[in-house]
């Protein structure tokens, strides 16, 4: 169900409107997903989309397999005034969006649209938050933390997202921070780049958020189909993360995409001087691991993030010279 939560008089005449859609009775566990805190994060707001149109299709019994049985709301739409400009933030404030939590109903426009979707949410128990990568970059699908408690993991279990980054702590005015300090079981989902539409990506954080809706008992599978193989995550620390650095400035060609796995020493791509075209830098990886953020826009400065490779430590068996049986002790 589509409602208007807030509306906020505008110079020009039409209001702005935020609006919320909410699936379910009340009584049951909340799932709230926020999307579009920045104007140019489509993916989100896409996926967003695709969730509401699956969760109206349940509801309206369009969809035989699936029974709704816990309660979802979302905020498609966070920033409408971004989107419409088409930038990251409103040029009329210059707010970034997600530093305006919990909001103030009585602020500016930022603020008073933060309050609104924070006081819709605050009573969830789990939150997802859509996004993209930072300007500039791509990322592959995967979920962000800023713990990595046993309830944290569950939840990353439940998505099936093979791929958990723990970052170090986020703005204490982000929405990830007030839900999480309300006891909100939060985290971020991230894919693709600003300004992009990735329609495979979107529906690989789909996917896994019906797995997640599924096992946490808001939606029923009447069709009992068991996965063929449950996706154990990979967790990563910060300090698992490795960054691949421009030696010199120019135009990056890349030669990899992201979200696959890179051998250390591999070539990612190289850097040419604009005005000769002659190669000035062969970019390659300074690790073993998962290429989890690599460089979109080509023009690069010296000292410039190219990628961000995730790696994994060794086991210490990894580190015998003599083979190990599983289980020995």
């Amino acid at each position: 169900m589509k409602e208007k939560v807030l509306s906020v008089p505008t110079a020009f005449g039409a209001p702005l409107e935020l609006y919320k859609n909410s699936w379910g009775k009340s009584g049951h566990e909340i799932l709230s997903i926020v999307s579009g805190l920045q104007g140019d994060h489509l993916n989100g707001m896409y996926l967003s989309s695709r969730l509401s149109q699956f969760l109206d299709s349940v509801v309206e019994g369009i969809d035989p397999n699936y029974t709704l049985k816990g309660q979802v709301i979302s905020f498609p739409v966070a920033n409408l005034n971004a989107i419409q400009s088409g930038s990251r933030l409103w040029p009329y404030d210059g707010m970034d969006m997600d530093l305006a939590f919990p909001g103030n109903p009585e602020g500016e426009t930022s603020e008073a649209l933060a309050s609104a979707i924070y006081t819709h949410t605050a009573d969830s128990y789990w939150g997802i938050i859509l996004q993209s990568a930072s300007p500039h970059y791509e990322d592959a699908p995967h979920i962000q933390v800023t713990k990595l408690d046993g309830r944290i993991k569950k939840l990353a279990r439940d998505l099936q997202i093979d791929t958990v980054r723990k970052l170090n702590e986020t703005s204490k005015v982000s929405l990830f921070h007030q839900w999480y300090a309300h006891d909100i079981i939060t985290v971020t989902l991230s894919a693709g780049s600003p300004r992009t539409l990735n329609v495979q990506q979107c529906e690989a954080l789909f996917q896994g958020i019906v797995n997640f809706m599924v096992a946490e008992k808001i939606l029923k599978d009447k069709r009992k189909i068991k996965p063929e193989e449950n996706i154990k995550p990979r967790f990563y620390q910060p300090g698992d993360e490795v960054a691949v650095l421009a030696g010199t400035a120019g135009m990056f060609l890349k030669e990899v995409k992201v979200g696959t796995a890179v051998q250390a020493g591999q070539k990612i791509g190289e850097i040419r001087d604009i005005y000769s075209g002659k190669r000035r830098e062969e970019i390659t990886a300074t690790a073993n691991g998962f290429l989890v953020t690599l460089r979109q826009y080509p023009i690069v400065y010296e000292k410039e993030p190219i990628a961000i490779i995730l790696t994994t430590k060794k086991s210490w068996r990894e580190y015998l010279p003599w083979p190990t049986r599983r289980g020995a002790n």
